[in-house]
Parts: structure tokens; sequence; C-alpha cells
């Protein structure tokens, strides 16, 4: 689809020679260098050096935020000078952006957030299903922000499959968007966002338990993790290959009193280095970086995805987590 952004469709890394200086940088635009990337589904998005964002890749929702469908990165005119920045509004540029599956979303220099692309499941947080960016008069002033709140505004922002997570200034923690495994940790299956008054005030934090708040999130395709304040990491969600690392496969955060403090944290291991400082949740797995500077990955490992040097599943079972999961060998 484009989304190396290289101006073909050719796989890249797959074979001898392709890689090194061999491998060519991606186009931005003259003079242009980025300081951020996103990797979403089959396109890919950059904040540049001078704060505007640019997309490339599948484009077949809009989540290029191109005004089209038109994927772009496939061919060598459509990138460079030639690619578009998108449009976020006059005045406005990004400080944050998160490429999804179909949808892609940014946190704002006047930290609202603005979403784009697919909207099936209300993943846009706009209280409609109507896709953003696949035709004219859809972006830049005419796209709304998303309603996170009075007074609240964005510090961090994940788009997932379906679902959106936004870390708020108070440290707190809302998703919208497709529900059905309980991804936006609420208690309930019920998607939010595809209907007006969904939003804002009216859309419940996710319980992360007493005292607790959010420093980091990120939302995988049905599930979601956050690292806490404590430094402990909290997932919910879809759990059938054990990506919530809780030892089971049983799903949270799809009924009631399954979040707060009933939701156990993931145990990564005993020792004062065996605390997160970052995560990631990818499709059916997580990784989280910790204290000692080591790796720690559960879930699905059908693929090698664990980096453990077998095929096996981590996580849902019980033993399989804290000292018994291995770090990652890094070498």
């Amino acid at each position: 689809m484009g989304e190396l952004g290289l101006g073909d469709r050719n796989d890249r890394g797959d074979e001898p020679g392709d890689m090194g200086d061999n491998l060519p940088a991606v186009d931005l635009g003259k003079g242009r260098v980025a300081t951020e990337i996103s990797v979403g589904y089959q396109h890919m998005c950059a904040i540049l050096d001078n704060k505007s964002v640019k997309c490339w890749g599948r484009n077949d929702n809009g989540e290029l935020g191109l005004g089209d469908r038109k994927g772009r990165g496939m061919k060598s005119v459509e990138m460079g000078n030639r690619l578009p920045a998108v449009d976020l509004g006059t005045g406005r540029s990004a400080t944050a952006i998160s490429a999804g599956t179909m949808h892609t979303c940014a946190i704002l220099d006047n930290k609202s957030v603005k979403c784009w692309g697919s909207n099936m499941y209300g993943q846009l947080g706009l209280g409609d299903t109507s896709d953003r960016g696949d035709a004219s008069g859809k972006m830049g002033n005419k796209l709304p922000s998303v309603d996170l709140g009075k007074g609240r505004s964005a510090t961090a922002i994940s788009a997932g499959y379906q679902h959106t997570c936004a870390l708020l200034d108070d440290k707190s923690v809302k998703c919208w968007g497709s529900n059905g495994y309980g991804q936006l940790g609420l208690g309930d299956k019920n998607g939010r966002g595809l209907k007006s008054g969904e939003m804002g005030d009216k859309l419940p934090a996710v319980d992360l338990g007493k005292d607790r708040v959010a420093t980091a999130i990120s939302a995988g395709s049905y599930h979601t993790c956050a690292l806490l304040d404590d430094k402990s990491v909290k997932c919910w969600g879809r759990n059938d290959y054990g990506q919530l690392g809780l030892g089971d496969k049983n799903g949270r955060g799809d009924e009631s009193g399954e979040m707060g403090d009933n939701l156990p944290a993931v145990d990564l291991g005993t020792g004062t280095g065996r605390v997160a400082t970052a995560i990631s949740a990818g499709s059916y797995h997580t990784c989280a970086f910790l204290y000692d500077k080591s790796v720690k990955c559960w879930g699905v490992n059908t693929l090698g995805t664990l980096g453990l040097g077998d095929k096996n599943n981590r996580g849902v079972q019980p033993g399989q987590m804290g000292d018994n999961l291995p770090a990652v060998d890094l070498g």
C-alpha cells in the first residue's frame, strides 16, 4: 500500500541487500525532517520539524487526512513536496501523533485532540459514525476536536484497532470507540462516541484503582494497557492469548466489578528493577520496558512475537508471569 513511503510497492528487509545504505530514507519534503513517527496497520504518519503532519500508505477510509481516499507512497511523485500536510485547522500544529488500524489521532498545540479516518465504531470520538478525511471539506477547521470534558485536555493519545484512548491533563484515562471486549475499561460492552451525548463529561474515566493515576497509555487491537504512577501496569479488554498478563484467559473490563482495585497489576517480577517505565500494546501481545532496562513481553507468541526463542504463549496460565517470565535476550 506504499506504507514505506518509498514511491513503490516493493517490500523491504525481506531479501539480502535491502537494508543499510540500500534502504532509502522517506522523502518528507525539501529541508524537512521528522521529530516523531507512528506506524499504523497499513499507513504511517510523522510529525515534522515544523510541527506539520504528513501521512502515507493506505487511505481507504481517509486515514491519511487528505480529503480523499487515494493512497500515497506507491509512486515516486506522491512523496516529498508533493505529499500534502494534514490540515489541522488555522494556526494549529501537532505535538503528538498516533496511527491506528484505519484511523489517526493527533494532539494539537492547544492540547486538543483531532482524529480522522474510519469511524464505524465511534473511534473518532465525534458522536457519530461518519468517516472524516475521506472527502473534501471534512478536515481543517471543519474537523471538530474530541470533547474530553469541561476543562480537560490531552497529554498522550493512542489509536488502536477500533478504539482510542487518551491520557488527560489530570492523569485520568478516557477511551472511546468499539468496546466488544471491554477495551474501554468501563465495566460493560457498550461502545462510546457513536452517539451525541456519549463524550465529554458524560464519558467516564477508566477506574484504575483508589488514588491511582496513569502516566502512559497504549491501545492494542482489542485490549488497552496503562502505566500507573506507582510504575505498575494494568491491562484490560480481550485476553484469550494472555495479552493482559494475568495468568488466565479471562477478559477484564467488560463486566462490572472488574476494574479499579479489583483489576490486578501485571506481575513483572520481584526486585526494584522489575517495575515498568514504558508500555506498548500490540494486536494480541504486550511489551513493557522495565526500570532495569530489560524488556518483558506476554500474550500470543506463535510467530516468536515475544522474543523468547519459542512459540509458547505467555500470561495464559498461572506461573507464567513474574520471575518466571524471562526478559527478552537483546545481546
